[in-house]
C-alpha cells in the first residue's frame, strides 16, 4: 500500500513539472516582451487602436512614429503588439521544455509527421477542394440562422513576429489533441507498443482535420448572430467548440486514469503510474514537435491558399459584405466596406477599402 501511495506522488510530481518550469518562463516571457515605462507606454497606445476595433494597417505610421518618440526598436514593437494579439497563458508556456527535449522526442515526432504530410494533402482535398467544408458551413447557417459577414482583421499590418506567436497561439489545442487521443486509446486492452500506435493514428487523423479546418477559417470571415447579439469569427468559432472539450476531456481522462489506473491500463509497461506519467510527458512534447512540424510545413506553404479558395467558395454561396467594426466615443458601428468578392480581389488592403470607404 505504501509503495502504491509513494508510485502515485512520484507520478504526479512528475506531471505536475511541466506546470512549475512554465512559471518562472511566463515571467521570463513577460520580461522578454517588455516592462518598461516605455514599454507600456507604447503597450498603451497599441491597445487603444486595438479596443477601437481597427486593425492596426490603419494607424501604422502612428505607432510606428509613437515608438520613434520612446526610442523602441522594431523588434521591441513586434513583441509588444503580437503579446496583445496572441496573448500566451500557462497553456502555451507547458509546451516550452519540448524545446529542449526535441533530440529526444524528434525521431518519434518525424516517424509520425512523415505519413501525416500526405495525408493533410488528401484532407484538403476532400474539405476544400471538393467542398466539403464550405456545406458544413451552410449547414451551420442554415441550422442557427446566423449570418455570414467579413471583418477585418485586427492584426493586419502588425510587426513580423506576429506570424511567430500566431503559430504559437494556436500550437496548445493541435498538442493536447495527441494527448487526448492518447488518454483515450490506452483505455484498449491492447500492450503499450499497440497503444502508442494506435494514439498516434488517431492523432494523426484529427490534427490533419484541425488543421486545415484552421487554415481555412483564418480570416476575415465572421458568423453574425442578430438574436444574441454576437459577431464571433469563424477561427475563434472553431476554438470555442473545439477547446472547452478537449480541456475538459483532458482532465477527466488524465485523473481518471491516475486514480484507476492499474485496473484500465493492460500494456505491461504502462501500467506502473510512473512510467504513464512518463509516457504522458512524453506523448505531450512529441506532439508538440509535431505542432511545429505542422506550422511551418503546412501553416507557411499551403494556409494563404486554403484560406482564400475557401473565402472564394463562401463569396459563391453568400456573398457577404465586408463590414468595418469599431468603436467611438462609446458607440459601436458595423459600416459597410465592399462586398468579399471585392475584398479578395483587391488581395484584403485595408488602405484601399478605408480610402474608397
Amino acid at each position: 500500500m505504501a509503495d502504491d501511495l509513494e508510485a502515485l506522488f512520484t507520478s504526479l510530481l512528475i506531471l505536475a513539472s511541466p506546470v512549475i518550469f512554465a512559471m518562472p518562463v511566463s515571467v521570463a516571457w513577460r520580461w522578454w516582451v517588455g516592462i518598461e515605462p516605455e514599454h507600456e507606454h507604447y503597450r498603451e497606445k497599441v491597445r487603444r487602436v486595438l479596443d477601437s476595433g481597427m486593425p492596426l494597417v490603419r494607424y501604422r505610421s502612428e505607432l510606428d512614429a509613437e515608438a520613434r518618440k520612446v526610442h523602441l526598436t522594431s523588434d521591441r514593437q513586434a513583441r509588444i503588439e503580437s503579446d496583445l494579439l496572441h496573448k500566451l497563458r500557462l497553456q502555451h508556456f507547458l509546451l516550452f521544455p519540448s524545446l529542449i527535449l526535441w533530440p529526444l522526442v524528434g525521431i518519434f515526432a518525424a516517424i509520425i509527421t512523415i505519413p501525416m504530410m500526405p495525408l493533410l494533402r488528401l484532407l484538403e482535398w476532400i474539405l476544400i477542394e471538393k467542398k466539403v467544408l464550405s456545406f458544413v458551413a451552410v449547414l451551420i447557417q442554415k441550422y442557427t440562422r446566423w449570418e455570414i459577414i467579413g471583418i477585418p482583421r485586427l492584426d493586419d499590418g502588425a510587426k513580423q513576429l506576429d506570424k511567430v506567436l500566431a503559430s504559437i497561439h494556436r500550437m496548445p489545442t493541435t498538442v493536447f489533441l495527441g494527448l487526448f487521443a492518447y488518454l483515450i486509446v490506452s483505455y484498449a486492452p491492447f500492450s503499450s507498443f499497440h497503444v502508442l500506435m494506435l494514439s498516434a493514428l488517431v492523432y494523426i487523423i484529427l490534427v490533419s482535420a484541425i488543421s486545415v479546418i484552421r487554415a481555412a477559417t483564418e480570416s476575415t470571415l465572421t458568423f453574425a448572430d442578430p438574436t444574441n447579439r454576437r459577431i464571433m469569427p469563424m477561427d475563434s468559432y472553431v476554438d470555442e467548440k473545439l477547446g472547452p472539450w478537449v480541456g475538459v476531456g483532458l482532465l477527466f481522462l488524465l485523473s481518471r486514469q491516475m486514480m484507476y489506473g492499474s485496473k484500465i491500463r493492460t500494456g505491461g509497461l504502462l501500467i506502473d503510474p510512473v512510467p504513464f506519467a512518463i509516457s504522458v510527458l512524453l506523448v505531450l512534447y512529441t506532439a508538440t514537435i509535431i505542432g511545429i512540424t505542422v506550422e511551418i510545413v503546412f501553416f507557411r506553404n499551403r494556409g494563404e491558399s486554403v484560406k482564400k479558395t475557401f473565402q472564394n467558395q463562401m463569396v459563391g454561396v453568400f456573398n457577404p459584405m465586408v463590414y468595418l467594426f469599431n468603436r467611438n466615443l462609446g458607440s459601436l458601428r458595423l459600416t459597410p466596406l465592399m462586398t468579399l468578392s471585392e475584398w479578395v480581389e483587391g488581395d484584403e488592403d485595408f488602405d484601399t477599402a478605408f480610402r474608397q470607404k
